[in-house]
């Protein structure tokens, strides 16, 4: 990402949680970054968690989702799917829109049922659903909307942040994140009807009743205060080298980059495009090795699920972790099927701006070798 400066005034926060006997320490900073998150939002309720996974499953865990019922997912990464399944609910697929490579609302439509609890959409790669359909299917079914936000820290759209659309929003401090302490999150609560619900979600000493605990160490939360509004700029500095990216490939009629709606602004956490080469004569391994060769290591041919190996590039719902349970078919999201395979990714967030702006230089070689 866009390169990531620490100085004394992180130190300084660090010390407070040193130097006020830890316990209390991170009582208060955990409320303090709380507040700060909700004065940004404007959010109903704010609740500091352990990972944006904890935060996805506390929403569901809030809204009532259990075992026989269904919510709707995306099909390309795989975290919304597993929050259904830590509540034993059925994840239901809906396929992408080709373009922007974000789930499709019709197909969200035409997968809802009676047993249908939530919607979760993934703002995927940094740039935000089509949040006027999905709420108007959401509307139309009574349905709560989570907005999985892990790719949009302070991403605008329409005049508002990510995070402002849904009943919830799930954020992620993880290290590759745009605000990075290395594992962290927090889920936003916007609706009305949720807040005291959620209340009963974090985790004391002796909880009410069997509550899971992803409260966020208070070490986390000094970071997260202090690099809050640092990561303002290293989000605006993501948006310009995935720039550099689309200029990289500007005229390139078999690689096309994520479509970025207009009213839309990619903060970029990945930028991504769809690699079309065969249909030009262009082997995709030929063109990865060449790319390779030109100093483009932080390409990944086809989007691949890190940490498992021997999966071939496809949707989410073809790896073990759900078809094993459920069995999904072949042919359930067509999009996402012809997508996956062919997409041409890597991750900003963790890249030094030097190093993309290399990366770039070397994809713009490229191409320019098989043009």
């Amino acid at each position: 990402m866009a390169t990531r400066h620490y100085g004394e005034p992180d130190v300084a926060t660090l010390r407070r949680w040193f130097d006020g006997n830890q316990d209390s320490a991170s009582e208060a900073l955990v409320a303090e970054l709380e507040s700060t998150i909700a004065a940004q939002y404007g959010a109903k309720r704010v609740i500091a968690t352990n990972s944006c996974m904890g935060a996805l499953h506390l929403a569901l865990q809030t809204i009532g989702v259990g075992p026989g019922d269904e919510v709707l997912v995306d099909p390309i990464v795989v975290f919304a799917g597993m929050a259904a399944m830590y509540q034993h609910a059925k994840p239901v697929f809906a396929d992408v829109d080709p373009r922007t490579f974000n789930v499709d609302p019709a197909s969200l439509e035409r997968r809802v049922t009676a047993r249908t609890k939530a919607i979760i959409c993934t703002h995927l790669f940094g740039n935000l659903c089509d949040m006027q359909r999905i709420r108007a299917v959401a509307a139309a079914h009574r349905l709560p909307v989570v907005e999985d936000c892990a790719h949009v820290l302070f991403t605008p759209s329409q005049g508002r942040l990510a995070g402002q659309f849904g009943d919830f929003a799930a954020f992620s401090f993880n290290h590759r994140k745009q605000l990075s302490t290395g594992q962290g999150g927090f889920l936003l609560v916007n609706s009305e009807a949720y807040v005291e619900a959620s209340k009963d979600k974090g985790f004391g000493r002796v909880p009410a009743r069997v509550s899971w605990n992803y409260a966020m160490p208070g070490i986390v939360a000094a970071l997260a205060l202090t690099q809050w509004d640092a990561a303002k700029a290293y989000v605006n500095k993501d948006h310009e080298l995935g720039v550099l990216y689309r200029h990289a490939i500007a005229g390139c009629p078999w690689l096309t980059a994520q479509h970025i709606p207009d009213g839309n602004w990619s903060s970029y956490h990945i930028w991504a495009a769809r690699f079309t080469g065969d249909e030009h004569g262009i082997a995709y391994d030929a063109f990865m090795t060449a790319l390779r060769g030109n100093g483009g290591d932080y390409f990944l041919p086809s989007f691949i699920p890190y940490g498992v190996f021997g999966l071939r590039p496809s949707p989410a719902y073809r790896y073990p972790l759900f078809a094993e349970p459920f069995g999904y078919p072949e042919g359930l999201c067509p999009e996402a099927e012809a997508l996956v395979p062919r997409l041409l990714n890597t991750v900003i967030s963790p890249i030094s701006n030097e190093r993309v702006e290399r990366y770039a230089a070397a994809l713009a070689a490229t191409v320019a070798q098989f043009s």
